[in-house]
């Protein structure tokens, strides 16, 4: 099986800082009973909750953000941002980077699938989102990450996804665990 975290580091700008900056011990790793990871084409269920051993300090790096609570959040074309230390031209960037991406439209990303020959379970439990014009995306080393999109009308931000999976990095859709599926079990396992 995968190794789970021991640590994690919050708050980061930069990879240097990592060795600077306290790391936070995991209590426990909840992954979501829908996961399989040993089917390759299959990210249903892509989640997974950390449970730190303490409290964190808030600050300008490091706040909190929402949890889904309604479809509008992934309205076609509603633009969202992706951050990460990913692969940037086949390396890691030392620096955390965010893209802006538009959510797209299902239709598209199905045609999209179809046309790489690609047999990828892509369920109503996920999205997707980008532009293939742009040639932006995110990329390995993201995962995990959040799509973060600003709710204007209650003046918060909103983790509306998680980066899952994708085909490539910028060549057209990445592909998002929507997490207003999951939330009665988020809120679930946080209660426990």
């Amino acid at each position: 099986g995968e190794k789970m975290p021991r640590y994690v580091f919050l708050g980061h700008v930069n990879v240097e800082d990592i060795t600077k900056l306290s790391n936070h011990p995991v209590r426990r790793v909840i992954i979501h009973p829908d996961y399989r990871q040993e089917e390759s084409h299959n990210f249903e269920g892509d989640l997974a909750l950390l449970e730190l051993e303490n409290s964190v300090t808030l600050g300008p790096n490091l706040l909190p953000i929402c949890l889904p609570d309604n479809e509008t959040l992934y309205d076609p074309g509603l633009m969202g941002y992706v951050s990460g230390f990913g692969i940037m031209e086949e390396r890691i960037s030392h620096n955390l980077r965010f893209v802006r991406l538009p959510v797209a439209r299902r239709e598209l990303c199905e045609r999209w699938l179809r046309q790489k020959n690609r047999n990828d379970v892509f369920s109503e439990n996920m999205f997707c989102a980008g532009n293939p014009a742009t040639r932006q995306d995110s990329c390995q080393g993201d995962s995990g990450g959040v799509f973060a999109v600003s709710d204007k009308q209650n003046d918060r931000w909103v983790a509306t996804g998680i980066v899952s999976w994708g085909i490539g990095c910028g060549e057209g859709y990445g592909f998002y665990t929507n997490l207003l599926n999951y939330v009665d079990w988020i809120k679930k396992c946080i209660k426990k």
